[in-house]
């Protein structure tokens, strides 16, 4: 895979309930029904009204197009309803890894299982159709949620970046990161 047909394809990703399409400009109203909220971590904190909303997508779909996001819708299969967005990013194809982060979960799917749901699909196709070796999740010193729901599906703690980011709170202490590996998760399924 190289990095103009990866981020040129359509990519599909569902089970039952859920589905993961790319994400579109004409997603907006939806994503807005489930937005401005605080308990969305980072996204809910820099995200509070629609001109934020505005530029959130534009900086999405801008870095899709400079292929360096690949962001992806999660809707609710049962009423079409959105749930919340993910990404693929820091992609190496030649070293067969990528990240997946930038995620966002609506406050009413948080807790349900839908997060584990959505990183199975995820991790899936990486190792499955990519032929990945290696997928990276960074995460903030203090998102202690974050953390514990990509611990609970195998990812490693491999270390901490120390003053990495700038978060809406103010300068972070770090960021950690976490990795699952092809074979650890052909092990977890």
């Amino acid at each position: 895979m190289d990095l103009e047909k990866f981020f040129s394809s359509e990519l599909i990703l569902e089970n039952d309930s859920i589905l993961l399409r790319p994400l579109r400009s004409t997603d907006i109203d939806a994503i807005e029904s489930i937005s401005y909220n605080k308990e969305l971590g980072e996204f809910g904190a820099r995200v509070k009204n629609k001109k934020d909303l505005i530029h959130y997508f534009d900086y999405c779909l801008k870095s899709k197009k400079e292929k360096e996001l690949y962001p992806l819708i999660i809707i609710n299969k049962n009423d079409n309803s959105p749930i919340g967005l993910t990404m693929f990013g820091n992609i190496s194809f030649p070293s067969r890894r990528l990240e997946i982060g930038w995620t966002w979960i609506g406050h009413k799917f948080q807790g349900t299982g839908t997060n584990a749901i959505c990183k199975r699909l995820l991790l899936n196709y990486c190792f499955d159709n990519l032929r990945l070796r290696r997928v990276e999740f960074k995460i903030d010193i203090n998102n202690i949620k974050s953390q514990k729901a990509i611990e609970k599906i195998g990812a490693v703690k491999e270390g901490l970046l120390r003053n990495y980011n700038i978060q809406s709170y103010g300068e972070s202490e770090g960021t950690y990161v976490y990795s699952i590996l092809k074979d650890e998760w052909n092990r977890s399924i």
